[in-house]
């Protein structure tokens, strides 16, 4: 067992999820060698405590037709977070943001079509805060699972 109170059997589990959450509970099993009833009970009990929290589709931006993603960094002016908090949640073209510590408030994913897009989207915060971009060239290491 793990820090976490999950066995060899759950990790087990959520290596096959990570790759395939649509897994039906039979094939599942089958992978683990286990019932599809322990499947069912063990997936319910790791929703149950928070571990899984969602089962989600991946889409790819190139394909939906942004073909390039920034990385900005959001300073916010003087007596401006809150409202910059707010319009980042707002602005459908940001698809990841942290609130960081030091001088940045936020460091944000951003997708775009083209580059013509950058600036008019950056512009919208400019009342809120300074911002620092940087185009993505690649990503070698993608949102992934933590260890379990």
């Amino acid at each position: 067992m793990i820090e976490s109170g999950m066995d060899d059997l759950d990790q087990a589990i959520l290596a096959v999820l990570t790759r395939d959450a649509r897994i039906s509970w039979k094939d599942l099993a089958q992978e683990v060698g286990v019932s599809p009833p322990t499947i069912r009970d063990r997936v319910k009990r790791l929703q149950d405590t928070g571990v899984i929290q969602r089962f989600a589709v991946e889409l790819s931006p190139v394909a939906l037709g942004y073909a390039l993603e920034a990385i900005v960094r959001f300073r916010p002016l003087p007596g401006k977070r809150h409202v910059l908090e707010h319009q980042i949640q707002n602005t459908d073209r940001i698809v990841q943001c942290d609130k960081i510590t030091g001088e940045d408030g936020f460091a944000a994913r951003i997708l775009l079509r083209d580059i013509s897009e950058l600036d008019p989207l950056l512009e919208t915060f400019g009342r809120m805060a300074t911002t620092h971009t940087s185009i993505v060239k690649s990503s070698p290491v993608r949102m992934r699972p933590p260890p379990f």
